[in-house]
């Protein structure tokens, strides 16, 4: 078994690969060549391996994510994931930029969490994804004196860039992240981000969207809410319950019949005013980091 860099050439096979690992994963969607090449993207080292007659069996990339840098392997089943695994991560792990690598894992499998745990990763709290149906109108909050909620403006992509990285203290949001949503879903619009101003300033947002490859694999109506955030100096005024609600009460309009979104489970505050909302635990990721200098 030996490894290689990636090369453009290889999508085809990365695809199979994907696919074949992740079968029967929660709410597995089967990959496109289109999905591989948005996987790797900005991607900071990207590692396969590959067996004898040059099969492909894994494949392993660094990539920054909002929460810190992340390694991700998969193992084309029939391998020995341990061995292509154990060859893959120390090369690829020095390669970091951070000194510290995080991986998020599903909490239900047991084998993967005790693989990682084994090699020096510690735990580091845990990623929730809370659904709620939208079979009703929520009530609007009443913001505080000064607060005015509205949709995003077309030429507003910039100022909402700033907010949310600003928010997450961290770069959540990059230039071209309108049409990318447009790509994903061409029903997407402005009129999809919810955002709170003060005195002519964009404080808050909730953006929701469409989980348009989720819908039409499984034949279903969700919608997602995320990002949302507020700047440090407007929290505690309820902006981001409001947006959400308004941003709820959006995808009800437009026949949605579920949403979901995603948040930390040491996020306390968020998720009292999600609970209120109507959203329960639906699925949950561990996320395990390990110091590397």
């Amino acid at each position: 078994m030996q490894l290689r860099p990636y090369r453009e050439s290889d999508i085809p096979e990365l695809v199979s690969l994907l696919n074949e690992a992740e079968k029967g994963s929660y709410e597995f969607i089967p990959y496109t060549a289109e999905d591989v090449r948005l996987r790797l993207t900005g991607a900071s080292c990207v590692l396969l391996a590959e067996a004898e007659q040059r099969q492909m069996v894994g494949l392993a990339y660094l990539r920054q994510d909002w929460y810190g840098e992340t390694v991700s392997f998969y193992v084309r089943p029939g391998s020995s994931r341990e061995e292509v695994a154990d060859l893959l991560l120390p090369v690829i792990e020095p390669e970091n930029k951070t000194g510290s690598v995080s991986t998020g894992i599903d909490s239900l499998d047991q084998d993967r969490l005790a693989f990682f745990t084994g090699r020096g990763y510690g735990g580091e709290g845990s990623l929730y994804q809370m659904v709620a149906q939208l079979d009703h109108l929520r009530p609007l909050p009443q913001l505080a004196e000064g607060y005015l909620m509205r949709r995003l403006k077309p030429h507003e992509e910039e100022a909402l860039i700033q907010l949310a990285n600003a928010a997450y203290e961290g770069e959540r949001l990059r230039p071209g992240i309108l049409d990318r949503w447009r790509k994903e879903d061409p029903a997407f619009g402005t009129d999809w981000i919810q955002v709170a101003e003060y005195e002519g300033e964009l404080v808050a947002l909730v953006a929701a969207r469409a989980e348009r490859e989720y819908n039409e694999h499984y034949h279903a109506s969700r919608g997602y809410l995320g990002p949302a955030g507020t700047l440090p100096a407007h929290r505690g005024k309820d902006l981001v319950k409001a947006l959400t609600a308004r941003a709820m009460n959006f995808l009800h309009e437009r026949a949605m019949q579920t949403v979901c979104l995603q948040t930390w489970h040491g996020n306390l505050p968020a998720l009292a005013v999600i609970k209120a909302l109507g959203f329960r635990l639906d699925h949950e990721w561990k996320i395990l980091r390990k110091t590397l200098r």
